[in-house]
């Protein structure tokens, strides 16, 4: 067979005929298999190079469709290619069979060429690699990003290939061969300075000097129009060789392309055998740098003028800069900021441009302590010299213009007011090009603290290899081009501790560890807040910690407590936020409005559009907002969609919206919130438990756009994400003017805990809201919760609670005249009499239940109805009544499409059938009820089915196999952290049903 990944998938039989592979999916699957032949590929691997890293609930199913879909096609040609092991398939390649692996090959047999410096080789063997592409890798195979990484080395090493083989060529003087190919490659990568150096080199060589001019004339441009630098030294050292028409860069014949200065112009244009230009080749016809030394520590200045070439030679001189600030004496962790920006600044060799690296992060986090420490550490591998500057983007102090500056700078680096050499240009872009001139070559560390935006920094950035420059802003300027970013968080609790002992002392922190603790958790990871308590320690020695930490504590005082002398926490968040505040930009004006306003909600995080809820704002608008706050700093965003405030920053952010926010605007903000929150879990909960509303409808619309659910598992998924806001909800709307908003949040919370009941969250909530109910004289929201708390009551085996509850609400039931409502209290009344084991009362209720549905015409289905009556069947011994009803539940249930209730039909079913005494008839029920419930993530559930398979194996006789079952439901019990058995109750014995 015959394998083709280098271009759309290809599959060839042993006789050359095309085998179509039909699915998108399975020409995905198979060329992730192919990516790594002959080798173990697991099941999740697969998964996620199908569909990325959030694979669909269904992704096992149907990756087994797929392998057999594959498996057939490549049957046809040759069977057994593709095995399935325990945890995943293995794809059977044999030598020759992939063009990528044909690839590779002739690829290594290129480089021993080249390192023997056979060229007629080289040039053969890349040749032939390159005729095995037949366009971009896969591309006709929706694969994931996942497999990006290995198509991208694909990609580079085709690049790697016709490096090399231009190189050859030009070797064997081929010059007027390759420049239509060559040319056509460094139109495809203008940025490529190894081809554009052989493209030069090959039209020098042609008799085109003009067009090998405007060769470099053209990557210049591109260079500085994409990055804003300048070619690197290879080229720049070959386009000076170009102006003095030098002789060694002719090609005279095989033997001269091995020796002198032939050799060192072709090597630097062509490159290493590695494939990068090399920077430091030497430069024919002595147009080589000048780096003589100059008394005094001064250096000099590259030669502008080759020798030989008209003109004078220009050595200027400057001064090695040396501005840092003095490092903090006690800087402390950071360890692996520290690890990253060292090597992130350190110059290279091979390096194209400057290095560059940005630190953002919140006021007081650290940023310039980190910046000055780094810089420090950096400081002998710049002999050119450090510069720094405050640019004052944020804070007290005018903000720098960079115009400013470049003069600044420029006179810094020639000690002297007139400029390195050459009077300052009086135009800022002019300034630029001369600073990027005099640190061309030139290894000069650059500082630049507390940038405001991309537009203050970049006409101070140089351009060439061996400067460095960090800069740090609270702003994250997403326009500035460099690639390495270091956001910078608040401290872990390991350095906090470090860093207050070493304000306090290491005895000192240990001997009072819990006054420590509370300190820590006040500060909240902020170094500034850290740097301030260790501030008042030093001056007042004698006090112990505890007074320092009572203070921090003291009410809402913390950010008034984190205070000393210059240095303020609450100082330093309001700079950013009057920048906002007091902007002319309405846009920044209302991103300060939103940080008052999402003060309001005391819950972890918010979404996108909770958030939008509560600013009343659209959610493309909101986003906006949000975005702005991020990139100050003032608001986190963990991941995408989620939005919360630091500790502190919150704090700040409440004091300025009880400053500035009218009581009447606080109330309607939180107040759209909670409405779209009430809305929202009333969606959530009709799409998990369909047909089985959690409480009396809610009519009103939510401020803001409400979360749509096109399935169980998304609204069950939306559930466990938001359960800590939804818990604070509840508690929020116990304090509003809609206090009826507490109790209609926690009966929403019912198709949640059909799968979660065992979490107890459902419990907390509705006695918080009974609770609600009760201080307000509110007869509805009491009954629709003792309704709901005896359903978590039976749930959670606690049949006598659950029956004081049902018992208690039915009057306001009965009085109302809502039939469909009494029928639902009369069914959990026949379960938890069955559950008490009194079956007559059971029977009773279940049918006075069905008889009062179908009454009230309701349009719903009666499926958990009649699954109460089949209960009270079996709780009377009645078990073939019962299993005739269980029958007709499941049918209803699987036509509604409701998952965890197609599991509880099944588990009765299959207990009932196992009383009945047919063994294969009840385990199968219940092991498709265990499929389902692992399905949709029910520990609590799949704990019982599991209870339920070992009782039946067990009733048969089967000890091991029972055994087995309920050691895994005890495991899995504990893993889940589920309740206790109830009492009486055990992993083995008869279990009360929760359905």
């Amino acid at each position: 067979m015959r394998f083709g990944l280098l271009g759309p998938l290809t599959v060839h039989d042993a006789g050359g005929r095309p085998l179509a592979v039909p699915t998108p999916k399975s020409r995905a699957l198979l060329a992730a298999l192919l990516l790594e032949p002959n080798r173990l590929v697991s099941r999740e691997r697969l998964a996620a190079a199908l569909w990325g890293e959030r694979p669909p609930a269904t992704a096992a199913a149907a990756l087994s469709n797929y392998v057999s879909q594959l498996r057939r096609t490549l049957s046809a040609a040759d069977a057994g290619r593709l095995a399935s092991v325990p945890t995943g398939y293995r794809l059977l390649v044999h030598d020759g069979e992939v063009d990528a692996e044909e690839f590779t090959l002739l690829l290594a047999e290129a480089k021993t060429a080249q390192s023997r410096q056979d060229w007629v080789s080289v040039s053969r063997l890349t040749r032939a690699a390159e005729q095995l592409w037949r366009g971009a890798p896969l591309a006709d195979a929706p694969v994931s990003e996942v497999l990006r990484p290995q198509i991208t080395h694909y990609e580079q090493a085709r690049v790697q290939a016709r490096e090399w083989h231009f190189a050859a060529e030009l070797r064997l003087g081929r010059h007027h061969e390759i420049v239509p190919e060559i040319s056509r490659w460094t139109a495809r990568y203008p940025l490529h300075e190894v081809f554009c150096a052989q493209l030069i080199l090959a039209l020098f060589r042609s008799g085109r000097q003009a067009e090998a001019l405007l060769a470099f004339e053209r990557v210049r441009h591109d260079l500085a129009e994409e990055l804003g630098t300048d070619p690197g030294r290879a080229l720049r050292d070959l386009h000076r060789s170009l102006l003095v028409d030098d002789p060694a860069l002719q090609w005279t014949g095989p033997a001269a392309a091995e020796n002198g200065r032939h050799a060192d112009a072709v090597h630097a244009a062509t490159g290493h055998p590695g494939g990068s230009a090399s920077v430091d080749a030497d430069v024919p016809g002595g147009a080589t740098s000048v780096d003589a030394d100059v008394p005094g520590g001064a250096t000099s200045v590259d030669a502008d003028v080759p020798d030989g070439a008209a003109g004078p030679r220009t050595v200027r001189t400057w001064s090695a800069p040396s501005q840092l600030p003095a490092d903090v004496p006690d800087f402390t962790g950071r360890a692996d900021e520290v690890r990253t920006l060292i090597e992130l600044l350190t110059p290279r060799p091979d390096d194209r441009g400057p290095r560059m690296a940005v630190v953002t992060g919140m006021s007081g986090v650290g940023k310039t302590a980190l910046a000055v420490h780094i810089a420090r550490l950096l400081r002998d591998r710049f002999p050119g010299g450090q510069m720094f500057t405050d640019l004052h983007g944020f804070g007290l102090g005018t903000r720098q213009d960079p115009h400013d500056l470049l003069g600044r700078f420029l006179s810094d680096l020639s000690g002297t007011p007139a400029g390195p050499g050459l009077p300052i240009p009086g135009d800022t872009d002019g300034r630029a090009a001369l600073l990027r001139t005099c640190l061309t070559d030139r290894g000069v560390l650059m500082v630049l603290d507390n940038a405001h935006d991309a537009e203050q920094v970049l006409p101070l950035l140089p351009g060439s290899a061996g400067c460095s420059v960090l800069i740090t802003s609270r702003n994250a300027l997403p326009d500035l081009p460099v690639g390495a970013r270091l956001p910078l968080e608040p401290l872990g609790e390991g350095d906090q501790r470090a860093m207050l002992s070493a304000f306090c002392g290491a005895d000192r922190v240990l001997a009072e560890a819990g006054d420590a603790t509370r300190i820590l958790t006040a500060c909240a990871g902020l170094p500034l807040a850290l740097r301030i308590v260790g501030a008042k320690a030093r001056v007042r020695p004698s006090w112990p910690l505890r007074t320092i930490a009572e203070q921090l504590e003291a009410g809402d005082g913390r950010l008034r407590a984190l205070s000393a002398g210059s240095l303020s926490v609450h100082t330093s968040f309001a700079s950013s936020y009057r920048m906002l505040r007091d902007s002319r930009d309405r846009h920044e004006r209302d991103a300060a409005r939103a940080f008052r306003l999402l003060s309001l909600w005391r819950g972890d995080w918010l979404s996108l559009d909770a958030s939008a809820a509560l600013l009343g704002l659209p959610a493309r608008r909101t986003a906006e907002v949000l975005g702005l706050l991020g990139d100050v700093h003032l608001l986190q965003n963990p991941e995408p969609g989620r939005y919360r405030f630091h500790d502190l920053v919150g704090e700040y952010a409440a004091g300025r919206s009880a400053a500035e926010e009218s009581g009447t605007a606080r109330r309607a903000a939180l107040l759209r919130l909670l409405t779209w929150y009430t809305v929202a879990t009333e969606a959530a909960s009709a799409t998990i438990a369909p047909g089985m509303p959690a409480g009396p409808r809610f009519e009103e619309g939510p401020a803001g756009r409400a979360p749509r659910f096109h399935d169980a598992a998304g609204a069950l998924a939306w559930c466990v994400q938001e359960l800590p806001n939804l818990r604070e909800a509840v508690q929020a709307a116990a304090l509003s003017p809609r206090p009826d908003l507490a109790w209609r949040l926690a009966l929403n919370l019912f198709g949640y805990a059909t799968t979660y009941w065992w979490t107890g969250v459902w419990d907390t909530c509705l006695r918080s809201a009974l609770a609600t109910a009760k201080a307000h004289d509110d007869h509805e929201g009491q009954a629709w919760v003792l309704f709901r708390l005896g359903v978590a009551h039976r749930m959670a085996h606690r049949h006598d609670a659950s029956l004081t509850c049902l018992l208690d609400c039915l009057p306001h039931f009965e009085a109302s005249g809502d039939l469909e409502c009494r029928a639902g209290v009369h069914s959990n009344l026949s379960r938890a009499y069955s559950g008490t084991h009194r079956p007559r009362q059971a029977l009773d209720y279940a049918r006075r239940a069905i008889d009062l549905f179908r009454r009230s015409g309701s349009e719903r289905s009666e499926a958990p109805l009649l699954s109460g009556l089949a209960t009270a069947h079996r709780a009377a011994g009645e078990l073939r009544e019962a299993e005739a009803v269980y029958r007709q539940v499941l049918a209803m249930c699987r036509e509604l499409g409701y998952l965890t209730n197609i599991a509880i039909a099944l588990e009765d079913l299959g207990d009932t059938l196992r009383a009945l005494g047919r063994r294969d008839e009840a385990l199968d029920a219940l092991t498709e009820a265990l499929a389902l419930r692992r399905q949709v993530g029910d520990a609590g559930g799949s704990t019982d089915t599991l209870v339920a398979m070992g009782r039946t194996h067990a009733h048969f006789g089967e000890t091991a196999a029972a055994q087995a079952c309920f050691d895994e439901a005890e495991e899995l019990r504990g893993k889940a952290r589920l309740p206790p058995w109830p009492a009486g109750t055990s992993a083995g014995s008869e279990p009360q049903r929760r359905g």
